[in-house]
């Protein structure tokens, strides 16, 4: 995915295969400025030689010099607080650190704690294990940024999504980081392509109709060109990490499908572009979706044209306020549909013997003003407390950041890299002996005892360690 970045045709290097030859000398930082991408500053960091090999702690050393150095050279942009620098772990590729890997994040982790720098980090982890190892060791007390309150309730939503019992509804929020419109600059933008006044009124269906009808057969792709990005920001990425099998999203865009295909490996289903398939994840487009332009609703002939498919598709997300607990991104609370769906949970909950049980959902808002103009108040109501939505939108990632640590720590997830011998330099003294035992266990099981029909259930939760076999049938074993 890194090589995307790089500029083409860059000859390969004399000394690996894997590595390229990059324009220019680097900084004293170790840094090469190169061309950009999709209007995002792109640079190079020199963090290993060629001709020796570099220990971890060299590594990161090298990686920290190069942070800062950029840190000085950057300045945020769209909307952000702070500027954001997304890295993959550094050296465990072509670097010669494959398997030093636990040592890697040991030490990126160690000098994360130990520097401030101006910028915000993103560790962009594509390896299951290596994500499932960096979430492992990182501490409580990680999330400085973050109030205890926000802390407490992170992990509440971690936890309930560790045990599946956790459903998301994203609204326009959530995709304003990627550069895309919300409800209200969506209409503005069509307004314009229309030649028409801009939208007035509180009803955003309503203020629609004139603007539409004026677009007529050019209303398609008008919606789609203002929507169709192929990309997705850190706040999709952040909820696609996390394992929820039910997601409902009012956005017409595709970047939710964008980050779901690197955690989901594509096994997602988009309903109702698609049917839900058995236990496979799966997200409803309330609203319509962008690759099928004659289902998206903005009007409200459109929410008048299919009444049947609409109260079906409704009702789904009433089913998850009764039957999970749904947490809102993104989304203001103030749409009249969803306000009449919501209205009738209620009046169900309220006939429920247990209903002095917790809300049916949390809403998380960027602003304690955000908070104030939602119109259900039947959920337990979150703010960032932030003074500034660019300020509330930074608090958000990080919010998120620690609800997906709260969950991954939780699930099956955690331990998948246990076995793996890319790992095991830099295992924990208690993890390291449960690694010794259990490679030694295979290894000195007769044959007798690997014919027993248990022995199945014992190498499938080998495997789900991160086990392994060399082709001679030995474990594969870290490198001294």
């Amino acid at each position: 995915m890194w090589r995307d970045l790089l500029p083409a045709g860059l000859p390969a290097s004399q000394f690996d295969p894997g590595w390229l030859v990059l324009p220019g000398e680097p900084s004293a930082a170790g840094v090469i400025a190169l061309p950009a991408v999709e209007n995002r500053a792109v640079w190079a960091f020199v963090t290993v030689d060629v001709d020796r090999d570099a220990t971890p702690k060299e590594v990161v050393d090298r990686t920290w010099a190069a942070l800062k150095y950029v840190a000085g050279t950057t300045t945020a942009r769209e909307g952000r607080a702070a500027p954001l620098i997304g890295l993959p772990l550094p050296g465990t590729g072509h670097g010669g650190l494959r398997t030093r890997r636990g040592e890697v994040i040991n030490a990126f982790l160690e000098r994360h704690r130990a520097t401030t720098l101006d910028v915000d980090v993103a560790l962009v982890l594509s390896d299951r294990r290596d994500f499932a190892a960096v979430q492992e060791r990182r501490h409580d007390d990680d999330w400085g940024d973050l109030t205890g309150e926000l802390r407490s309730h992170a992990d509440r939503l971690g936890h309930l999504a560790a045990r599946g019992e956790l459903s998301l509804f994203l609204g326009a929020g959530v995709s304003k980081p990627v550069g895309l419109p919300d409800w209200s600059e969506l209409l503005k933008a069509l307004a314009k392509e229309a030649g028409a006044d801009a939208p007035v009124g509180d009803d955003p269906y309503r203020a629609a109709e004139p603007i539409i009808e004026k677009l007529g057969g050019y209303r398609h792709e008008a919606v789609r060109r203002l929507l169709d990005k192929h990309l997705h920001g850190v706040g999709h990425a952040l909820l696609a990490s996390i394992d929820v099998r039910r997601m409902v999203t009012t956005n017409f865009d595709s970047c939710m499908e964008e980050a779901l295909k690197a955690p989901a490996g594509e096994r997602f289903r988009v309903l109702t572009r698609q049917l839900a398939a058995g236990g496979s994840r799966w997200l409803l487009k309330i609203n319509g979706d962008v690759d099928q332009p004659d289902s998206i609703v903005l009007t409200e002939g459109d929410l008048e044209r299919y009444p049947d498919e609409r109260r079906a598709l409704e009702g789904v997300v009433q089913t998850l306020l009764l039957t999970s607990h749904l947490l809102f991104v993104g989304f203001s609370l103030t749409d009249k549909n969803f306000l009449a769906m919501a209205e009738a949970v209620s009046k169900v909950r309220a006939r429920a013997q247990d209903r002095e049980s917790s809300k049916p959902g949390t809403a998380l808002a960027l602003t304690a003003e955000g908070l104030e103009r939602a119109q259900y108040k039947d959920l337990e109501m979150l703010s960032m407390g932030a003074a500034s939505s660019a300020e509330g939108a930074r608090i958000l990632e990080i919010f998120l950041d620690r609800l997906v640590w709260a969950a991954s720590t939780e699930s099956e997830l955690a331990t998948e890299y246990l076995l793996d011998g890319r790992y095991a330099s830099g295992l924990s003294e208690r993890d390291g002996a449960l690694r010794d035992l259990l490679i030694g266990m295979v290894e000195t099981a007769s044959p007798q005892a690997k014919s027993s029909s248990g022995w199945k259930r014992v190498e499938e939760c080998l495997r789900s360690l991160g086990y392994a076999e060399t082709a001679g049938g030995s474990p594969i074993r870290a490198k001294a």
